[in-house]
């Protein structure tokens, strides 16, 4: 599928003798880095968290952030096919080598200089102050104050790196309604059932076919009123 993108120049690290340094050496894979970085710009999606999707949609099959969902078509030893659709709506479908799929975890994008757009850091939508029942996929970066209702006996999961995590699903309730909310490692002592918590720009993601919030390195949650024990 043909989609049109401004033209983008990728300058990578460059060995002693004036040659893309590795692994740059494959066109193959200069040219996928550069056509992700091009189709992340145009649409306005923060190119890290594509890739990581990208990498999540590797090993579970689909992966869904706000109202993109990335989904692998394909998969062999040597690639991936990948569908990347915006409201459900066909943006693209490519196909990564599995050494472009390693490499996406090791890139820093601060090491290359992209020409032509002004700035190679993610422009994050402003979040909105929301309530539960206007969440959707299609929302964008939120801002929710709700009081923890229940939380799940925490769990070890493995992180696409093979690391071992901490996880517990907490369930927030407001006025309008109550989601899931995700948990993660020094998150899950800090924060218990009764305590009325902000939480600042996150995201909506699916799981089992049901929204939920997500967070990432750009959300903060902050306690606003903490519940206290039952004196004697």
């Amino acid at each position: 599928m043909a989609v049109g993108l401004r033209v983008l120049t990728l300058d990578v690290s460059r060995g002693a003798r004036g040659r893309p340094g590795k692994p740059w050496h494959s066109l193959p894979n200069r040219s996928s880095f550069t056509y992700l970085v091009r189709l992340s710009k145009k649409h306005e999606i923060e190119t890290s968290g594509l890739f990581d999707h990208i990498l999540d949609a590797w090993v579970k099959g689909k992966s869904s952030f706000g109202d993109i969902s990335v989904t692998r078509r394909q998969m062999t030893e040597d690639h991936g096919v990948f569908l990347i659709t915006r409201d459900g709506q066909i943006m693209t479908q490519l196909r990564l080598t599995s050494e472009m799929l390693r490499l996406l975890t090791e890139i820093n994008l601060n090491d290359f200089q992209f020409v032509g757009f002004a700035s190679t850091r993610p422009r994050l939508p402003e979040p909105e102050d929301l309530a539960i029942k206007d969440l959707c996929l299609r929302t964008r970066r939120f801002n929710l104050q709700g009081t923890i209702v229940a939380k799940s006996t925490p769990r070890t999961v493995l992180s696409r790196s093979g690391k071992e995590l901490l996880l517990s699903t907490a369930t927030i309730k407001d006025g309008s309604g109550t989601i899931a909310l995700s948990l993660w490692n020094d998150h899950i002592d800090a924060f218990s059932v009764g305590d009325t918590i902000r939480i600042e720009n996150a995201l909506v993601k699916r799981y089992l076919g049901e929204p939920q919030i997500a967070i990432d390195k750009h959300t903060r949650l902050r306690t606003i009123r903490r519940e206290r024990p039952d004196k004697p």
